[in-house]
């Protein structure tokens, strides 16, 4: 193994330049539909790409060359990312109105549109991931289906979130939720980074067991700026949650922080057993809050 970068600020940047590059390229092989634009309006131009920078920080603990290695499943996680954000956003689930700081894709394009552009962000996520040849055929598949797990686990994470919309839920149920709906996502992630780096079996479990427990952390401080932080600091609407059963309403602020430090905490304790080369992800998982999110 070789040591990672420490310039980690300059390293995210150029995650999400190259994120930013690859995607707009893999757009742009598809009809120019209205269909693609609303997937294009969704997935570029916004966001702090922190699932694939979670899968290429995994990926080089294991291969220094995890840019170039694992761009493409990094890409295909956020491109599962962006269509469920498009999903939450619908005025059949949280009717919002602000993501990234623009109006949401469904309140700017035909509703036949968006209706069709998360199913087009999924099936292209699975068609980059898996149509290219930078690692080997055999980890391009278990990162695949390492993402549809996390699919289908977002999917009944959902429903549960529609379910329990009142405030009358319980800890259990929030707490599966999350772990559905926002930990899979970026254990799938760091795990289908690691594998495509290189990465042995337990190696990758470690992997996706510190991106859950990261997913945890952002989660839980997701539901601290609900409460605190303005439209301008987060690029969406606040107070979304009022009425649902979330952390703060469990544990109050400061317990909800609390909880997101603890599951920090266990992030880093997986990842005890590396070197330097962890640094990248050590970074990130440190760094989680309401205002990196």
């Amino acid at each position: 193994m070789m040591a990672a970068k420490t310039d980690f600020a300059s390293e995210k940047a150029d995650v999400r330049d190259a994120v930013e590059r690859y995607l707009e390229e893999q757009f742009a092989a598809y009809p120019e539909t209205e269909v693609r634009r609303a997937a294009e309006y969704t997935a570029l131009g916004g966001g702090h790409r922190w699932r694939p920078i979670v899968a290429i920080s995994a990926g080089r603990i294991f291969h220094t060359d995890a840019l170039e290695i694992a761009l493409p499943g990094a890409c295909g996680a956020e491109l599962a990312h962006a269509a469920s954000l498009i999903l939450d956003d619908l005025p059949s689930m949280d009717d919002a109105a602000l993501r990234r700081g623009k109006p949401c894709v469904h309140l700017v394009f035909p509703r036949w549109a968006v209706d069709m552009a998360p199913v087009f962000l999924v099936t292209m996520a699975y068609a980059i991931s898996l149509n290219h040849d930078r690692s080997s055929a055999d980890r391009r598949v278990q990162a695949a289906l390492a993402l549809s797990s996390a699919g289908t686990d977002m999917i009944e994470g959902q429903c549960l979130d529609l379910a329990s919309s009142l405030a009358d839920g319980t800890e259990s149920q929030m707490l599966d939720c999350y772990r559905l709906k926002s930990a899979a996502l970026y254990g799938a992630a760091a795990r289908g980074g690691a594998l495509l780096c290189g990465a042995g079996p337990e190696d990758a479990d470690r992997m996706e067991r510190a991106g859950f427990y990261l997913g945890l952390a952002y989660q839980f401080m997701d539901d601290v700026a609900d409460v605190t932080a303005t439209v301008e600091e987060v690029g969406k609407q606040v107070h979304q949650d009022d009425g649902k059963f979330t952390a703060t309403a469990w544990l109050g602020v400061e317990g909800a922080a609390e909880m997101s430090r603890s599951y920090q905490t266990k992030a880093l304790a997986e990842l005890e057993p590396y070197g330097p080369e962890a640094e990248w992800l050590r970074s990130i998982v440190s760094e989680a809050s309401w205002a990196t999110h």
